[in-house]
């Protein structure tokens, strides 16, 4: 067992029983913990308050898969490999970040919270799967607000395109008392296949796969006494999902009715072109819990 570091006032880094290094932090205004496998968090907490994010009961911590639950990072593609990277045996689901080992640069406390700093560069690995040179970096504020800032910087000599998606785990407290307002009325229904129209508030009443192509930069999760604000920047889309019981019972990663108590609301870049940058440029996609 790795011993427990005390990196800052209100920082520990350890490790779980599978070795996996998490970052614990408690402040004045919130509780955090966040996962260097995928740079994920996988908890965000204010004081006296239910959590935010929701963690399956099932989720596998020890490095074999990805992480069900919190914020996990879809890059550099959201969903199966786009053409243009080619597709596959190889080419795994929503990217490869969100299974990679990060480099913890840093951690620091502030007036408005914590501050995590966390990095992954291309090597072997990631060059058999995205031939690109790159540099990833994702900052992480826990404060009274949890706000996550992911950097794409191409270290290369040609344009590189990506899409990607903050994958955020919503706890609820019951998918009936939730309404979603602020998606706009456009969406790609990706269950069926179908572009449709949003009319007033997204209600909770079965299996949602929808890209939301003109959303609102702040949405708001009203459930029942309780608001959740997502605000999100420099994304394209927000995705909403979840696959009620029919999906739950299919996942050996969720319990069958853990459904009711997750609403993903992803900040996403779903276009077919991705962004575009160009070399020594970047960009970063955010999303900030309220």
């Amino acid at each position: 067992m790795q011993p427990t570091r005390s990196l800052t006032a209100h920082c520990i880094l350890s490790h779980n029983a599978a070795g996996l290094p998490l970052l614990s932090i408690d402040n004045g205004d919130a509780k955090a913990e966040i996962s260097l496998f995928g740079a994920q968090v996988l908890h965000y907490q204010h004081h006296g308050e239910p959590a935010s994010l929701w963690l399956s009961d099932k989720a596998v911590l020890d490095g074999s898969k990805p992480i069900r639950g919190g914020v996990p990072i879809c890059w550099p593609w959201f969903g199966p490999a786009p053409a243009r990277v080619g597709s596959g045996s190889g080419k795994p689901s929503h990217g490869f970040a969100r299974t990679s080992l990060w480099t913890l640069d840093g951690v620091s406390d502030h007036g408005d919270g914590t501050l995590v700093h966390l990095s992954l560069r291309d090597n072997n690995a990631t060059r058999t799967l995205w031939p690109h040179p790159f540099e990833l970096e994702l900052d992480v504020l826990v404060g009274k607000e949890l706000s996550l800032v992911l950097t794409t910087r191409n270290t290369g000599k040609t344009p590189i395109a990506y899409n990607a998606a903050l994958h955020t785990y919503l706890q609820i407290g019951a998918p009936e008392a939730v309404s979603v307002i602020g998606l706009g009325e456009p969406y790609a229904d990706m269950l069926t296949g179908q572009d449709a129209q949003q009319q007033g508030a997204l209600t909770l009443t079965e299996a949602i796969d929808r890209v939301y192509h003109q959303p609102e930069a702040m949405i708001r999760v009203e459930d029942g006494d309780r608001t959740t604000q997502v605000v999100s920047g420099n994304h394209d889309s927000i995705v909403v999902w979840t696959p009620w019981q029919e999906g739950a019972t299919a996942m050996a990663d969720m319990s069958n009715d853990g459904y009711r108590t997750m609403l993903c609301v992803e900040a996403a870049i779903t276009a077919e072109a991705g962004v575009v940058i160009a070399p020594d440029e970047e960009h970063s996609l955010s999303t900030v819990i309220l």
